[in-house]
């Protein structure tokens, strides 16, 4: 427990505040209490207080994009997933533990909400309970989305605003042995990001596409199909070592996308679906990239 959870607790005189509102409360009154003070809170508010805080705060700052750059972006992108991968639009907020439940990523990475969600910080997780929930009724499921997130993580620069867009690709399916769907979504998402980046660029941009696995076989179908969608694109493929997240975050396999040095996508395989539908035979694919830094590179 923090610091500031014991002062509180020490100042307010209630002893395990935190562990009476987080365990002993159903979800359905804790609701109702923390509805109740924020609108109490919401009540005492000035017009001048609300300002201030739109002015000076980093989750409120207004993006300013290129937006002839962006809507370019979106074009191309949709057409390219036209057959491929089905689009849809999210809600701003979803089930609370969206992220932290099934990947190691900590609660704080995302804003919680009073009434049981959250506010959307990876829209790849988002995708991946809709692809789950659509696995049901059997068949291949893949997704996309183009999505503005917020996340509460302080990046050491207060000028950053903690709110920016995200292109995301998840693809759900059924285990066919030799990580046969694996490979055939990773070849899916890959292939169409090196064709939409090559198309949206400058041309002469060089394109390195970076992997890493936990284990080597022989034979491996994932790196062949990543091998096969590179030479396609004419990028270049290269192992990148002790990338930690190939083991943790990724279920043993990940990659990444560069423009030069500048990293613009990041994918891998994730065991999401299994752990979702408690069926071990599920497998999902994801990645996703910036755009942000996709425009800023385009110039």
């Amino acid at each position: 427990m923090s610091g500031i959870i014991e002062r509180i607790e020490r100042e307010s005189g209630v002893e395990g505040l935190a562990e009476i509102l987080a365990e002993r409360l159903n979800p359905s009154d804790l609701q109702s209490l923390l509805i109740e003070v924020t609108r109490r809170r919401a009540k005492k508010r000035s017009p001048a207080e609300l300002l201030k805080d739109f002015t000076t705060s980093r989750f409120f700052g207004v993006a300013r994009p290129n937006r002839a750059a962006l809507l370019a972006w979106e074009q191309l992108a949709l057409t390219l997933c036209e057959g491929r991968f089905e689009p849809v639009e999210l809600s701003p907020v979803t089930p609370l533990g969206a992220c932290s439940v099934v990947a190691t990523v900590d609660q704080d990475w995302s804003i919680g909400t009073t009434r049981r969600g959250e506010v959307v910080s990876d829209p790849t997780n988002v995708l991946a309970l809709e692809a789950a929930r659509l696995r049901q009724g059997g068949g291949d499921v893949h997704l996309t989305t183009s999505h503005r997130v917020v996340r509460p993580q302080n990046y050491g620069d207060g000028k950053m605003l903690a709110h920016f867009r995200l292109f995301a690709l998840v693809s759900g399916g059924r285990d066919r042995g030799g990580y046969g769907f694996e490979a055939e979504a990773l070849g899916r998402q890959v292939g169409l990001l090196l064709e939409a980046f090559g198309q949206f660029l400058a041309p002469g941009t060089v394109l390195r596409l970076g992997y890493t696995r936990t284990s080597a076989p022989n034979v491996d179908a994932r790196l062949e199909a990543l091998r096969g969608v590179a030479e396609a694109n004419g990028a270049e493929l290269f192992e990148e070592v002790g990338r930690e997240a190939a083991g943790g975050y990724y279920a043993g396999f990940c990659f990444h996308i560069f423009a030069g040095d500048m990293q613009l996508a990041d994918g891998g395989v994730v065991d999401w679906g299994a752990k979702l539908t408690g069926n071990g035979k599920e497998r999902m694919v994801i990645s996703g990239c910036g755009v942000e830094r996709l425009l800023a590179l385009r110039g």
